[in-house]
């Protein structure tokens, strides 16, 4: 017989249910387990992070008006402080001194672009070596000295005089030598350099880069043959391994030089750059949102989390502005030679919404890479809004859609044949409705968009001519989604979206707020200088079978709370709204700070909050929102905390379920479909374990002492390392027992130090079921087998509260290699102190078990049935239910 400390609910929306895998509304609604793999990306959104500011430009030596104008909306002019131009060796000079008409022309077109961006921004010369060598600079394999320094020094002297607000900072006499361009060796890359440090004047206050290979795992070599003339290490990343790419920004940064990628291609090549010291790097080609976010916020604000999986040439980042406070995280990759991989985002410090998903504090997403070299490659990078507050995305947007502009209340509909207009809003009008969908992460690129298709005919909404400007037109168009058709989807509050296009980044806008019929629709930049400038590029997302309207559903009322040792019970009036779509609750510290939404369209007027700290007091809102994402004002403030008593905080029983017994309704999740068994210990079931494992709440270990107990039947001894219970944020921080090390059974601590170890003699014993305690508190930690100490130690300083573990498992480890667990697990319990020696043994031999809050009631009958929720159950009813005898004597039982 087991413990049962049973809920007793006001509504049924609230308790727990007798089907396996039901869930009552409390926050394990959002727990959601993931398959071991990813590569980890720890953060805390309040650490004081990294800073790592990087000079940002662009290049125009691939002399595009178009990459030059995405690269400005992208990054920010404000963000561009360098430029990358070319010479070039397709003619001689004239008299040996003079450039040729087309070698200014060609000057003269790049420094034109360059002046799009500023007139006075910082260039970067580089050889246009695939434009041509002439053999009057390299004849059979020799490169001239003399007339390679002799152009170098007329190109720069030509745009002094030219273009004289423009410095030229630093010259690249070679590009990708490494490579087959002709244009000479490492000697006489080396005489170049040092000729023109040592006779030419003009050079003394201008860097020579190198080696300026193709092939990172040529740079070093390249770079280390130019010293001592050679002052900016620079690799492009066409080829090579990770790990040389990393040591060679590594290399020249404990040179004392300076560190320079001049032809980034991914946000992957940026994010390990700035790991590994880079001061500046320039884009080859510009593409989007990815690029354009972490150019801006490496410069405004901190990294808070970094990572790398070397082996599948892939990185991830998360970055905070430290002026705004927004979170960006980043996942990054090679162009050439990327293998797919996962990256998991753990904020440790705050349940927060990635990319719309949460309420959660982690995240895990997947990037493509190919088979190899240059096969099925993608060069894949994605950028993640990562957001909290009281007023968050209420949804995933992913259906069919109205686009429902904020200013005049029309819709975006297929107008006159290829136009895009405002017009009324009506239903089951095809030409209206927008099918909205994440682009596929193998669509090319930066896959941090949106697609937006017609209903009616499959077109998509289309910049007209990938323009790049502002008033551009917006059409429905089939480019089979191409750039000028995806749209960022940034949330902007209240229900309303921003949709900003990948192309230009621009604005999705109605060109006025009048209600005729016609108004068109076109992009433009934001402008929220008057409200009514910004309602015109403000959109709702109205389902399709939702009213385009703008009332807001009414206040919730009666709001309330009853508060348990581990969490909060809140419930309210149910609204009557015929459209009502459900809840969000949201939550503050007392103070009335950090107000973040712990719930999103619930339906039913309860929830149960086991995200909170025990012992603090707390601020509880609700609002309604209805089925067209009209959001209601916040109800009246309630304050409330979970009372932090001691006692039993979570209880699974496994009785066809993975329910909490308790108050707190901490409630599992399982990886795959949990094996409920008749082998068991007590009760008349137990999970059985066999690849597969708990998700355990996030507060469930955040006490600073706490005691696991439970029962198991271990059956698979030959795999060491596996766990039967692993809480942590990753392979830094954590407290797991393993029933074997390959030869004992050991608890581990670890908080960013060194690991400390309470170790037993032995393996855990197998094949029968042993009742497995560990308690941690007061310095002291202790293994205890069928209630006895089977090992302890004295000199445990870490506590679980210092960790406040967000990962917490039963069966699987932290450490993505080690096996899970292979066996039978019942009657799970976590208490928030260290239970003595006799509370376990009451524990082990259920000398503690009661029936909390059954609801009295007279009767003659020498057995009694209760529902869960501790009422009488009807005759013969099915389902969990609570015997009771007419001594008093209580048990779960399956009927």
């Amino acid at each position: 017989m087991k413990q049962i400390n049973l809920i007793t609910m006001a509504m049924i929306c609230c308790m727990a249910t007798a089907s396996a895998q039901d869930s009552r509304q409390s926050s394990s609604i959002y727990l959601s387990p993931t398959t071991p793999g990813a590569t980890l990306v720890p953060f805390a959104l309040n650490s004081e992070g990294i800073k790592l500011p990087i000079r940002w430009g662009l290049d125009v030596a691939w002399d595009s008006e178009q990459n030059v104008r995405k690269g400005i909306n992208h990054i920010g002019k404000d963000n561009i402080s360098i430029m990358r131009s070319s010479f070039q060796t397709t003619y001689p000079l004239i008299n040996d001194e003079e450039l040729t008409a087309s070698q200014k022309q060609k000057l003269d077109t790049r420094t034109k672009l360059i002046d799009i961006v500023g007139k006075d921004i910082d260039i970067v010369l580089n050889e246009d070596q695939e434009a041509g060598i002439v053999s009057y600079y390299v004849e059979n394999g020799v490169a001239n000295v003399d007339h390679w320094c002799k152009l170098i020094n007329a190109s720069v002297k030509w745009l002094n005089e030219n273009y004289p607000k423009h410095k030229v900072v630093a010259i690249s006499p070679y590009n990708e030598p490494d490579y087959s361009w002709g244009q000479g060796n490492l000697a006489s890359f080396k005489e170049i350099a040092k000729k023109l440090k040592t006779e030419y004047p003009l050079f003394e206050n201008i860097a020579i880069t190198g080696g300026n290979t193709l092939n990172n795992d040529e740079a070093l070599k390249w770079y280390n043959g130019l010293k001592p003339y050679v002052d900016w290490g620079n690799t492009h990343q066409l080829d090579g391994s990770f790990t040389n790419y990393a040591n060679f920004f590594k290399t020249v940064a404990n040179d004392g030089n300076y560190p320079y990628a001049d032809e980034l291609h991914n946000v992957g090549e940026a994010m390990i750059g700035a790991e590994y010291g880079i001061k500046m790097g320039i884009w080859w080609g510009f593409d989007s949102r990815s690029r354009g976010e972490f150019c801006r916020i490496s410069n405004s604000g901190s990294r808070i989390g970094y990572a790398e999986n070397r082996n599948a040439w892939t990185a991830a980042s998360v970055y905070r502005d430290d002026t705004t406070n927004e979170i960006k995280a980043f996942i990054g990759s090679s162009e050439r030679q990327a293998n797919t991989s996962e990256f998991n985002f753990i904020s440790k410090d705050r349940m927060v919404y990635f990319d719309g998903y949460g309420p959660t504090h982690e995240y895990t997403m997947s990037i493509p890479g190919g088979t190899d070299y240059q096969k099925g490659q993608t060069n894949a990078e994605k950028v993640i809004d990562v957001t909290w507050g009281e007023d968050v995305q209420p949804s995933i947007i992913k259906g069919r859609y109205r686009l429902m502009n904020k200013a005049s209340k029309n819709v975006a509909a297929e107008y006159n044949s290829d136009n895009i207009a405002m017009v009324k809003a009506a239903k089951f009008n095809s030409t209206q409705l927008w099918d909205i969908n994440p682009i596929d992460d193998r669509i090319g690129g930066d896959y941090s968009y949106h697609e937006i298709t017609s209903a009616n005919d499959g077109r998509h909404i289309n910049v007209q001519n990938f323009s790049t400007y502002v008033g551009g037109n917006v059409m429905a168009y089939d480019g089979k989604n191409s750039s000028n058709e995806q749209w960022y989807l940034k949330y902007a509050g209240n229900g309303y979206y921003y949709l900003i296009n990948r192309e230009s980044n621009l604005y999705l806008m109605a060109a006025s707020s009048s209600t005729t019929i016609g108004i068109n629709v076109q992009q433009g930049a934001l402008d929220t200088s008057t409200q009514a400038k910004k309602d015109l590029r403000l959109w709702k997302l109205v389902p399709e079978d939702a009213e385009c309207e703008t009332k807001a559903p009414a206040i919730p009322s009666g709001l309330n709370a009853k508060a348990s040792n581990a969490a909060v019970r809140l419930e309210w009036n149910a609204n009557t709204e015929a459209d009502l779509a459900g809840y969000i609750v949201i939550r503050g510290d007392a103070d009335g700070t950090n107000w973040n939404t712990i719930a999103r369209k619930i339906t039913e007027p309860c929830f149960i909050d086991n995200t909170c700290e025990q012992g603090k007091e707390y601020q509880y809102a609700v609002k309604a929102i209805d089925k067209s994402d009209n959001i209601s004002r916040k109800s009246e403030i309630i304050y409330a905390m979970p009372t932090g008593d001691k006692g039993l905080i979570a209880n699974w029983q496994f009785e066809e379920s993975l329910a909490d017994n308790t108050d707190n309704a901490m409630d599992a999740v399982s990886l795959n479909k949990a094996g409920f068994v008749s082998e068991h210990k007590s009760g008349e079931k137990a999970l059985y374990l066999n690849n597969n494992y708990l998700q355990l709440p996030y507060t469930i270990a955040n006490s600073d002492e706490i005691t696991i107990a439970l029962w198991t039947k271990w059956t698979n001894t030959s795999s060491g390392w596996q766990r039967l219970f692993d809480f942590g944020n990753g392979t830094d921080q954590y407290i797991f027992l393993t029933p074997s090390n390959n030869s004992n059974m050991r608890l581990a601590l670890k908080n960013g130090g060194d690991e400390q170890q309470v170790t037993y003699k032995t393996k855990m014993p197998a094949n029968s079921w042993q009742h497995i305690t560990v308690t941690i508190g007061n310095g002291t930690a202790r293994i205890y087998i069928n209630g006895e100490v089977a090992a302890e130690s004295n000199g445990i300083t870490i506590k679980p509260s210092d960790i406040r573990p967000v990962r917490n498992y039963i069966g699987r480890s932290q450490f993505v290699n080690d096996p899970y667990y292979k066996g039978y697990i019942d009657d799970v319990r976590i208490y928030n102190y260290a239970l003595s020696k006799e509370e376990i043994k009451e524990v082990m031999n259920d000398l503690t078990n009661n029936i909390d809050n059954i609801k009295p009631e007279l009767s003659t009958e020498a057995t009694i049935y209760y529902n869960i929720d501790g009422t009488k159950a009807k005759a013969k009813s099915k389902g969990l239910k609570i015997k009771k005898d007419k001594n008093g004597k209580a048990q779960k039982i399956i009927r």
